[in-house]
């Protein structure tokens, strides 16, 4: 595994009341690849060194801390804190969402990476979905364009 790479080569689901290992992804595809970007990883080792210190100050050791994280578990705690800071409610589904966004928005119009990014095999649903959206990747796009055929028109004349 490179520094800034995430291997996700497993997805765990629940039959009934057990959870099951599927050696697989969601996909179907075994070891999807996530680049994490520095930035994140910043974020990362920062929160860690929170929760350390916030762990180290407890007498008691919560028995969340390591423990698996359910889906409905993590809505239910993010709506608790978005009512508890009078925040707009989100769902765990929107970061998906707003991932695409901002990747979009930040100039990158290679809509074969985003699906990579995201495990999106069908690239229509990202095209209908957010194809549309940004008025920054088209203006960047017709940039790219302009420059492009500048200096081609520069070369062969």
């Amino acid at each position: 595994m490179d520094a800034n790479t995430l291997n996700i080569d497993k997805t765990l689901f629940r039959v009934s009341e057990v959870y099951v290992v599927k050696p697989t992804t969601k996909i179907g595809k075994s070891g999807e690849r996530v680049i994490v970007l520095d930035f994140t990883i910043e974020r990362l080792k920062e929160w860690n060194r929170i929760r350390s210190e916030w762990v180290m100050k407890m007498k008691e050791r919560p028995k969340f801390l390591g423990e698996l994280v359910k889906m409905p578990n993590y809505a239910d705690m993010l709506r608790t804190l978005c009512r508890r800071h009078e925040l707009m409610h989100v769902t765990p589904h929107m970061f998906r969402h707003t991932h695409e966004a901002i990747l979009l928005e930040s100039g990158i119009a290679d809509i074969n990476y985003i699906g990579e990014r995201l495990g999106d095999t069908d690239k229509t649903i990202l095209l209908n979905t957010y194809g549309h959206m940004s008025k920054r990747s088209e203006q960047l796009s017709n940039e790219k364009v302009n420059h492009f055929m500048s200096a081609w028109l520069e070369k062969i004349e």
